[in-house]
This record gives structure tokens, C-alpha cells and sequence, in this order.
């Protein structure tokens, strides 16, 4: 039935805005933190109006019945609705002043505007100011999905709601599974913050928290505020209590405080900093326990890792560690870490790329924390190095010429310390075809060192001259072929590599740097030198050959699939040795084999590597890996690593939601890793999610190893996390269960 409107022209009042206002679409709440809420029983944002809207806003009422009290003053009846811009107001009964745009509203009166709504018996509001009381009220906030009871519901202008004696949560209507209770709620809505005083929070009607003072986001802008705290035990730390304070600094800097309680232990500080500018970004990491309980002295943790990008041509790269002790990780740390840290790094270097080189400053040391080890056996520092490397491509006749230079200063405590330069020229006749290719090359490698004291009787100088020649070469054949209806390009590359350096004398010279290449990875076997480091360039006369096949996307180009297997062939043996070790008389080194697939079945990732011994003919190292990751909330992970006398493990992980409906659903992670050698658990854990629209719980259980003595570590976390209140900080710090599964490294 169409309702009877008294239309009042004198005074204005019948004008629609021009592109007038509309309820705003329901928000899609699907992959957010309100995704089980369903309706959410709140009337739709509002968008707020510009500035120059709000000028040209005029007033419309409507109701059923109307009365006229002098020039100024109208009673309403029936119906009531008034609008103005984005404020709307609907009650039983009504009287509006037009001098000063107030209405005084009496039976079933709501109100809303943009970011608020607000139900009483009867209230008082101000339409130009945007001032207004109301007593016994209900609010809501629509942008945040909160709503409350209060005593008092102050409006004290268009960015700023005042509640007394208030409730706040945000669970859907009729549910009250947490509850804030304060005596004073201030609402800013224009900075997306609310702050309580006098607070006490609720959860099944059971009081859990006390605080004189809280703030908590009106929107999902960044603040400032606790995060969700967790509460956990373990053998190492007892009881362990963890509280977190986000500092929200400016928009490109942030900070977050964790106090950590442990009964065992004490109390412990953690910290981190982070900064994003155009030209670097870095984080600052700090744990700090005062008076180790059981250990009686302090431990302490800092590292700081910054990179800088100034340009498109000049970078830097700052990475400091300090540590305490070398157990720090193992006893207060909740994660499986390596087991015994020896030293860490302390890393600056600045790099600059040309177009035809690139050069590189860089200062390293290591910290030492296990103090057991013997001077001679604790890394060198390098104090500085410079490294230079460049290249001038397609010169006269084709030739492309290379310089690759170093000078770095090793000092060591107790230890023979020197200077250091390597210099390497070269040059190479890339001959490209369409379908091959053949690149010659020769180089000569030269490297000088000058000792400061060296034993007596020894030289202070010693050097080392040795020519490299080699010969790049491979084919590429490629066919169209097809995948369950999908066209692909099969490819097929064989390359043949090889590699003659003459044997040089080099017992003679120290080892600062330098290690054995792993020739367990395919690119390992294209090398010129056998060695990491400049202190040995290995002599070989050798050829690999390697056969790769792979399928293209035929129109995006997308690798799907990938296949390498490669070896060298040996025509002599090799007598550059590191010490301790015997000459090299095989004919040829290992079969190393390559696999990798990205999508080949959809949502499957794999890859695998195997080293097979061509001596034994047993396999000296496999590895395997499985994905399945059809979407981010399940994931699937399977992994096997062997390697003869050394380790064999598997690690099966997953992330699989278990339930769920409109209202509530159940997530679940675990692990286990397992060393089939030891037969021993390396880690295990099993944690459960119960999520809710307004509030969820965590449970996670976790054993892992924690030393070589074979010692474990029990580890319970529980977490419950009030969804609006407690998690105010950046989406990064909302994990969830998934955290639980961030990568780790472990080392027999």
C-alpha cells in the first residue's frame, strides 16, 4: 500500500540528491575473517559522502500524518522516515525544527548513517551537525560486523561516536559468544579505531581478560593493539605465555613487542621492527631473556637484514647476527632448528651493475657461539673482498671477452692471515644457429697470495697460474605433441661439455675458502673448476654430456615439464686434491639425473633427483617431492631424501580443511618427519582449527629433536583469537595453522 506523504514545498523538504544514495551491496565475505558469519543481520555499509555532497544534501521526510506548529516546528506520525545524504532515520513519531535541522523521534527509532546504526525507544539527532543522544540503545557498526547494547549513545559529529556503559562483539545477532563489556566507548570512525576504558571481556559468559584501557579497528586499516595471545608448555620452557602489541609507526614502518612468560625460563622480550622505503627495506629482530633460570645467565638474540635498491643500477645487502649461546635455539626456541649452531653471519656489501660489469664491496665475519672449537677450525673473515666481473660481448669476428677478479684480506684470530687477489681473463666464440650451438673458450687463471705470519722458514708469497680451455656445445630438437587436449611443444636438448686444465702443484698453497662442488646437482657438472673457492682450480681433461627434454605451453611458453640426466667422462685422473684426501681414478663421475613438473597435472607439482654411483651401481642419493595444492586452504606435501651413509627421511605434511557450514568449520594440520636410518622421529605435530564468525580456537601438539644427543622437545600451543578485538595488527601476523608449517632445516 502506497504510504500518504505530505508533500511541504515552502520549506523544501521533498529533493532527491542527484545520483541519489543507495544501500551498498552485501559485502563478499568469502576468504575473509567473516567468511562463516552468513547474513550478517546489519544493515549494509554506507558509502560515506564527499564533502561537496553533503553541501548540496537537502532533506526529504515522509509519514503517514503531519502537523504544522508555526513557521518552524513539525510533528510526523506513521512511518516516519527522514533522509539527508547518507543519514536516514525511521521512528513512530517525530518533531522537527527546520532552524536548527533537529528532530526529536519517540517509538521503534533507528538511525543510520555511514559506518553506524543506531535503535532506541527514543532519541534526539541533529541532521546538519550530525550530534545525537539516545538512551537503552542497540548500535552496530556494518564495516566491521560489530554491534552492542548501550546505556548511552552519544553522536558527537560525523567521525566520532561516544558509547556509556556498552557492550561490544562481533558475533551475529543472538549470539553473544564473546562479549567487551566498558563503561566508555569512543568510536573515531574517520581514523578506523575504537578506544574502551574500564574493559573486561567475556567469552561463553566466563570473564577471561581486565584491562583499564583498550583500542581495537573499526575497519581493516593497520593499528595499533594486542594480537591474539597464546598460551603453550614444552619440556624446555614450561608454561609459555605469549602477549603481543602491534605498534601500527607510519605506513611504511611497524613494530611488534611480544612479552613471553615461561615458568621455567623467566620472563622474555621479543621484538620486531620493520621499514619499507622506495630504496630499502629491512626488519630487526630482538629476544632478550634476563637471568636464565636454569642456566643463570642472560640470553639474548638480534639479527638486522636490510636491502637496498638506490637506482636501477646500485644495490646493498646488511645481514648481523649475535647470539648468546649456541643453544638458544634449541632451548627457547618452538620450532625444529639446526641442532647446534656454531657461528653466525655478519654481512655488509654494496654492488654496483653496469651495463658491461658489475662490481661488489662486501665486509663478512662470523660470530663464533660454540667456543669449543678450536681456533683453526672457526671461519676466516673477510675484511674486505672485492670481487669484479665483466664482459664485452659481440666484438670484432664474434668473440666475447671476460675479466673475473677478486681481492679479499683473511683474518683469523691465532691463525696465518693473508691477502688474496685472483684474476681470471677470457674469451669465448659463441657460433649460434637457429636449432645449435658451439662456443669455444679459453681463459687463464691467476692467483696471488701474500701471508703476514706464516711460519718461520716459509714464504710470505706463493702464486698460481693455470690456462682453462673448453668447448660449449648442443642441440635443440622440438615437435608438437599434445596433453589431455592441450597443445605442447616437446622438446628435446642434448649438450656436450668439455673441459681441459693442466695440472698445477698446489699442496703448497692454504685453504681459506675453498670446498669440494657437489656433483650431485646436473649444473655441477659444466663448471671449470671442480672447487668452490679460488684456493684450488681442480686439473681435468673430461667431457659431460647431458640430454634434457622438456613440454612447453605451445601459447604461453609455460615449462610443464622438465627431465635432465647428465655425466662426465673422465680421460685422466684428477691429482688436485683438499687435504686428506686421495686422487680422483674414475673414468667417470656419477649419473645425475633431473625431474620437475609445474601443473602437467593440475594442481600436482613434483620433482626428484637421483645420483647414481657408476661404480656400485647403487644410488648414492635421491630425493623426491610431491604437491598437491588445489587451493591455499589445502595443501599437500610428501618428500623422501636419501643419501648413502648419511641420512634417509621422509616428511609428510598436509593443511586440509576437515568440515564446515555456514556457521562453523573445522581445519586441521600435521606433520612427520621421520629418519628411516635412526628410526626416529625427527618431528611430529597435529593441530586442530574450530572457526566460528566471530571467534576461533587453535590447538596444535609438536615434538621435535632439539639436540644431536638425540633429546626432544614437547610442545602444546593453544590460541584462542576474539575476531575484531585481538587481531589488529597486519594479515601477516594471522597465520593460523598454516604457520605451523613454515620451512625448517634439520642436519645429522
Amino acid at each position: 500500500m502506497r504510504r500518504n506523504t505530505h508533500i511541504l514545498p515552502s520549506l523544501g523538504l521533498i529533493c532527491l540528491l542527484s545520483g541519489g544514495y543507495s544501500a551498498a551491496q552485501g559485502a563478499d565475505f568469502t576468504d575473509s575473517e567473516w567468511a562463516l558469519c552468513g547474513e550478517p543481520g546489519h544493515a549494509p555499509a554506507i558509502p560515506r559522502p564527499t564533502a561537496e555532497e553533503l553541501e548540496q544534501a537537502e532533506t526529504r521526510l515522509s509519514a503517514d500524518q503531519s502537523e504544522v506548529l508555526g513557521k518552524e516546528i513539525f510533528n510526523f506520525s506513521g512511518d516516519v522516515e527522514v533522509h539527508r545524504a547518507d543519514q536516514e532515520l525511521l521512528s513512530d513519531r517525530a518533531r522537527y525544527n527546520r532552524s536548527d535541522a533537529t528532530v526529536e523521534a519517540e517509538g521503534n527509532v533507528r538511525y543510520t548513517q555511514s559506518g553506524l546504526g543506531v535503535e532506541a525507544d527514543s532519541g534526539f539527532f541533529n541532521l546538519d551537525t550530525r550530534e545525537g543522544r539516545a538512551d537503552s540503545a542497540r548500535y552496530r557498526l556494518p564495516d566491521k560486523h560489530a554491534r552492542g547494547k548501550a546505556d548511552t549513545v552519544l553522536l558527537e559529529g560525523p567521525d566520532q561516536t561516544r558509547l556509556k556503559g556498552a557492550t561490544y562483539t562481533t558475533c551475529n545477532p543472538g549470539k553473544e559468544d564473546w562479549l567487551l563489556h566498558s563503561s566508555n566507548i569512543k568510536l573515531d570512525h574517520k581514523e578506523g579505531v575504537g578506544v574502551a576504558r574500564n574493559v573486561w571481556v567475556g567469552f561463553k559468559g566466563v570473564p577471561i581478560f581486565y584491562s583499564p584501557y583498550m583500542s581495537f579497528p573499526l575497519d581493516d586499516r593497520r593499528k595499533s593493539g594486542f594480537l591474539t595471545p597464546s598460551l603453550g608448555t614444552s619440556n624446555e620452557v614450561g608454561t609459555d605465555i605469549r602477549i603481543p602489541y602491534y605498534f601500527n609507526l607510519d605506513p611504511n614502518r611497524d613494530a611488534t613487542l611480544t612479552l613471553r612468560n615461561t615458568t621455567r625460563r623467566g620472563q622474555q622480550l621479543l621484538g620486531e621492527f620493520r621499514y619499507l622505503y622506495p630504496t630499502n627495506q629491512g626488519t630487526m629482530d630482538l629476544g632478550y631473556l634476563p637471568d636464565d633460570k636454569i642456566r643463570g645467565k642472560d640470553r639474548a638474540l638480534f639479527s638486522f637484514k636490510d636491502q637496498g635498491h638506490y637506482g636501477n643500477r646500485l644495490t646493498s645487502n646488511i645481514n648481523f647476527n649475535y647470539l648468546s649461546d649456541r643453544n638458544y635455539f634449541e632451548e627457547l626456541g618452538d620450532n625444529l632448528k639446526t641442532s647446534s649452531i656454531t657461528h653466525v653471519e655478519r654481512l655488509g656489501e654494496i654492488t654496483y651493475r653496469a651495463d658491461l660489469w658489475t662490481a661488489t664491496a662486501r665486509l663478512q665475519g662470523f660470530q663464533t657461539v660454540d667456543q669449543t672449537l678450536a681456533p683453526s677450525s672457526r671461519p676466516y673473515q673477510r675484511l674486505p673482498q672485492l670481487l669484479f666481473s665483466g664482459s664485452l660481448p659481440d666484438q670484432g669476428y664474434g668473440p666475447r671477452y671476460t675479466l673475473s677478479g677478486e681481492y679479499v684480506r683473511f683474518n683469523q684470530a691465532s691463525s696465518v692471515t693473508a691477502d688474496r687477489i685472483d684474476l681470471q681473463p677470457g674469451v669465448q666464440l659463441p657460433l649460434n644457429a637457429r636449432a645449435a650451438y658451439l662456443t669455444p673458450g679459453v681463459s687463464l687463471r691467476h692467483t696471488q697470495y701474500a701471508f703476514d705470519n706464516r711460519s718461520a722458514g716459509l714464504d710470505n708469497h706463493a702464486s698460481r697460474t693455470v690456462p682453462i680451455a673448453n668447448l660449449d656445445s648442443g642441440v635443440f630438437f622440438e615437435r608438437n605433441a599434445d596433453w589431455g587436449g592441450t597443445p605442447l611443444v616437446h622438446t628435446l636438448e642434448p649438450r656436450l661439455y668439455y673441459l681441459y686444465v693442466p695440472f698445477r702443484g698446489q699442496t703448497g698453497l692454504p685453504n681459506f675458502d675453498t670446498g669440494a662442488l657437489d656433483l650431485g646437482v646436473l649444473s655441477n657438472l659444466f663448471q671449470s673448476n671442480r672447487f668452490s673457492g679460488a684456493d684450488r682450480v681442480g686439473d681435468a681433461n673430461q667431457a659431460t654430456y647431458a640430454l634434457t627434454t622438456r613440454l612447453l605451453h605451445e601459447q604461453t611458453g609455460a615449462e610443464l615439464l622438465r627431465a635432465s640426466v647428465g655425466q662426465i667422462h673422465y680421460f685422466s685422473e684428477r691429482k688436485v686434491t683438499l687435504s686428506g684426501t686421495a686422487e680422483e681414478r674414475s673414468v667417470t663421475s656419477n649419473i645425475v639425473g633431473e625431474l620437475s613438473s609445474t601443473d602437467l597435472v593440475q594442481h600436482w607439482r613434483a620433482n626428484a633427483g637421483v645420483v647414481l654411483n657408476s661404480q656400485t651401481d647403487y644410488f648414492d642419493k635421491t630425493t623426491f617431492g610431491l604437491r598437491y595444492n588445489p587451493d591455499k586452504y589445502r595443501v599437500l606435501d610428501l618428500s623422501y631424501r636419501f643419501q648413502r651413509d648419511s641420512l634417509e627421511q621422509t616428511d609428510i605434511s598436509a593443511l586440509w580443511p576437515l568440515a564446515r557450514n555456514q556457521e562453523r568449520q573445522w581445519n586441521a594440520v600435521a606433520r612427520w618427519n621421520y629418519s628411516l636410518r635412526d628410526n626416529l622421529t625427527l618431528e611430529a605435530l597435529g593441530g586442530v582449527e574450530y572457526d566460528t564468525c566471530c571467534w576461533t580456537v587453535r590447538l596444535a601438539a609438536r615434538r621435535f629433536l632439539n639436540s644431536t644427543a638425540g633429546a626432544t622437545n614437547d610442545a602444546i600451543l593453544l590460541q584462542l583469537e576474539l575476531k575484531g578485538l585481538s587481531s589488529v595488527g597486519h594479515k601477516e601476523y594471522k597465520k593460523g595453522l598454516s604457520g605451523l608449517l613454515d620451512p625448517v632445516t634439520f642436519q645429522r
